[in-house]
């Protein structure tokens, strides 16, 4: 019985191979029979011509050939464009046995020459964000225009920044398309260049925009919507848009990742005027605000209904709020009291760990603060001028300085994590955006002193590849985008 569904499987597949290939046979004989009607066309329309001009040639009298001047020449100019020289490409068919029939149950493929001016390359983006990337599509056909798989290996290459050229991947989709992914990395502009036989596809090189550091500044200063009064801080929410504490406008103002305006979120119930210091986002899409004012935590839905508030007895000066995803705690760094406080998801006091100084565990004026996936809790210790690393126990582990390849960066302000592998740091002297592995070594500056940092603050991520890094400008008084 196994034997028998083999065979039945094989002449399945045999017949699918015939009835392509009768197919393929049915479109030449089509194509053959087309051209040889223009050409009979043609040879006819040459005969009727080549008769009318030996006619009047023979028995035509003066008056009749300047008369008939005009429509000879239209006609002599009209053989003259005629294409005598028929199209008839050869193309070869070869069949390409499949070594491993029993694990994809296919005998082979035919494969076809193709026609290098039909083939064509899709989907080429206009610009790439630095580590995004995009798949770009090769289809290949015939002189007739079909699509057709090739003889002829498909090749790409990129062309590295010191000009030389580098190999990369083309997936054949069995069709007659091919997928080749380009990735923006730190070049200018991506070159790729795509061959099919050794010979360039028509259009190549493609040349790609890749679009690194500052991306899109988003608002002005002002009160009115889409407008700040010195942001301190970002938050993205469950929607991907960006949340801002806007301090001097008193309020949390909501826009989406292109700037459009879509909320504004008001607390006016407290006793003093809300001034948002920070606000941190948590998984269930609940708003943690820092109220500096009233010197609280305020905690809200996404349409800014209150769930409760907490920690006025205990906080001063509060800077940063950062929430761990290990235990749900809120972490709150208070200059004032040169430490970093912790309560519960509900408010609960727990714990402050920290001390005024400038030894081990120690701060002065902690800013921001961020907790990773472990628990591992690290503080932007803004007058020490370095980043304090904790475990979840508040055991120091580390700290380093903000120092990079542009220069002596201090005074941290704003702090993010990235999938536990890098840290990205707002700085005061000069003003900057920093990015660095966990362990403290510097990777790269991503602003440049044109994008116009001015007293940058708070710092959020999105969560898409790659990331865009949002930050709260506020001696700017808008949010700056980079990648």
């Amino acid at each position: 019985m196994k034997a028998e569904e083999i065979i039945k499987k094989i002449k399945k597949e045999e017949q699918r191979l015939i009835d392509l290939l009768k197919l393929n046979y049915k479109t030449k004989i089509k194509n053959a029979s087309i051209l040889i009607d223009e050409m009979e066309l043609n040879h006819g329309n040459i005969k009727s011509a080549c008769s009318y001009i030996e006619t009047l040639m023979h028995h035509g009298n003066a008056a009749q050939l300047l008369s008939t001047k005009g429509d000879v020449c239209t006609r002599i100019k009209e053989l003259i464009l005629i294409e005598t020289m028929a199209n008839t490409e050869h193309e070869d068919l070869t069949f390409t046995p499949n070594d491993q029939y029993s694990e994809h149950e296919i005998l082979g493929i035919i494969k076809s020459d193709v026609c290098m001016s039909k083939c064509t390359v899709e989907n080429i983006p206009k610009q790439l964000l630095k580590g995004d990337s995009a798949d770009l599509l090769i289809t290949t056909r015939d002189s007739t225009g079909k699509q057709v798989i090739p003889k002829q290996q498909v090749k790409a290459k990129v062309r590295k920044p010191d000009a030389s050229w580098e190999d990369i991947n083309v997936a054949d989709n069995g069709d007659g398309t091919h997928r080749v992914t380009v990735a923006g990395r730190s070049y200018e502009k991506y070159q790729v260049t795509m061959t099919i036989g050794d010979t360039q596809i028509p259009g190549c090189p493609v040349m790609i925009p890749v679009i690194k550091g500052l991306l899109k500044t988003i608002g002005s200063q002002g009160s009115a919507e889409g407008q700040y009064s010195n942001p301190w801080s970002v938050a993205i929410n469950k929607d991907r848009d960006i949340v801002t504490a806007d301090t001097l406008n008193n309020r949390l103002q909501i826009t989406n990742l292109k700037g459009k305006f879509k909320k504004i979120l008001k607390f006016e119930q407290f006793e003093k005027t809300f001034s948002p210091h920070d606000i941190h986002i948590s998984r269930d899409n609940t708003y943690y605000s820092l109220d500096n004012n009233n010197k609280q935590v305020v905690v809200s839905d996404e349409n800014g209904h209150v769930i409760r508030y907490f920690g006025q007895n205990e906080l001063k000066d509060t800077r940063g709020i950062g929430i761990s995803p290990v235990d749900g705690n809120i972490y709150v760094t208070d200059c004032g009291g040169h430490c970093v406080r912790v309560y519960t998801p509900y408010g609960k006091y727990l714990r402050s760990f920290g001390s005024e100084g400038t030894g081990r565990g120690q701060f002065h004026c902690p800013w921001g603060v961020v907790i990773g996936s472990t628990g591992m809790v690290f503080v932007a210790d803004f007058n020490n001028l370095h980043i304090q690393v904790f475990d979840a126990r508040d055991k120091y582990l580390y700290s380093f300085d903000c120092h990079s390849g542009d220069g002596d960066m201090r005074c941290p302000k704003g702090i993010a994590i990235e999938n536990d592998k890098y840290v990205y740091v707002t700085t005061e002297i000069p003003c900057s955006l920093l990015k660095f592995e966990v362990s403290g070594k510097f990777v790269c500056r991503i602003d440049s002193d044109s994008d116009g940092l001015n007293w940058p603050t708070g710092i959020a991520l999105t969560d898409d590849v790659p990331n865009r890094v949002v930050v709260a400008d506020w001696g700017s008084n808008c949010i700056k985008v980079f990648v």
